[in-house]
């Protein structure tokens, strides 16, 4: 996951930015799951396209708000243009941009973003703080 540009915060490296990682295949959809379940760590994905406009303005706003979380909790990204049909399904998304929180391989939250960028983070950031 790459890290952009960092402050020190009590003496914790914080970055002002992190990368939501792209997640390609049904396979690697499971061993991100998996590694977050082993480091005991939520995961946060945001279920996208590109043809979408409010995933794409999205996005880096989510970047942003995973720094907030760094390192308790790791950001993905989905194109769903770009991954099978059964992956879709599996986590039930029917809209987007969705974004769901995943621990213990379960999906635990989810806020789906047909709204202001400004509303959806502040839901994102409400649903993370209650499942800590």
């Amino acid at each position: 996951m790459a890290i952009q540009a960092a402050t020190w915060w009590g003496g914790i490296q914080k970055p002002d930015k992190v990368e939501l990682h792209p997640i390609t295949s049904e396979e690697e959809f499971d061993r991100v799951l998996l590694d977050c379940q082993e480091s005991n760590k939520g995961a946060v994905i945001e279920w996208m396209a590109l043809w979408c406009r409010k995933c794409i303005y999205l996005k880096p706003k989510l970047e942003k708000l995973g720094a907030e979380f760094y390192p308790h909790i790791n950001f993905y990204c989905v194109d769903v243009n770009c991954v099978p049909k059964s992956l879709i399904e599996r986590a039930s998304v029917t809209k987007m941009p969705t974004i769901q929180l995943w621990r213990n391989g379960e999906k635990q939250g989810e806020v789906i973003g047909g709204h202001q960028a400004w509303l959806v983070l502040d839901e994102v950031r409400d649903m993370l703080k209650k499942k800590r």
